[in-house]
């Protein structure tokens, strides 16, 4: 049975996958920056289900405050919310949009 390939794999589901895209954002937050830990963190769909599906591409690290905060907002909705409440600077939140923009175009692959 063939591999599947990283643009198949459900990075949701399964655990050891889901620390795959830990690793990739650094063990940071991919929205606000903050130092993640095995407690205060979540796997979070960038385009809610069931639209959006369990890719790499569409999941990202996220401290469970942004993951709760954000709801159902738009990520470039909800980035440039935390930079109207100084929770992001201007560099930060033109970074946090580069990356947005890099992980929609496949660049921002998790290492299997």
């Amino acid at each position: 049975m063939p591999a599947l390939s990283i643009e198949e794999m459900d990075f949701f589901t399964a655990p050891e996958n889901r620390a795959l895209i830990l690793k990739r954002d650094e063990n940071r937050c991919f929205y606000c920056i903050r130092a993640l830990t095995a407690e205060n963190y979540v796997i979070e769909h960038v385009i809610s289900r069931p639209t959006g599906n369990n890719g790499y591409r569409n999941l990202v690290a996220a401290c469970r405050e942004c993951n709760n905060r954000k709801n159902d907002s738009s990520v470039e909705d909800y980035l440039r919310n935390l930079y109207r409440e100084s929770y992001l600077s201007a560099d930060e939140l033109q970074n946090r949009l580069l990356k947005l923009s890099q992980l929609r175009n496949g660049e921002l692959k998790p290492t299997t």
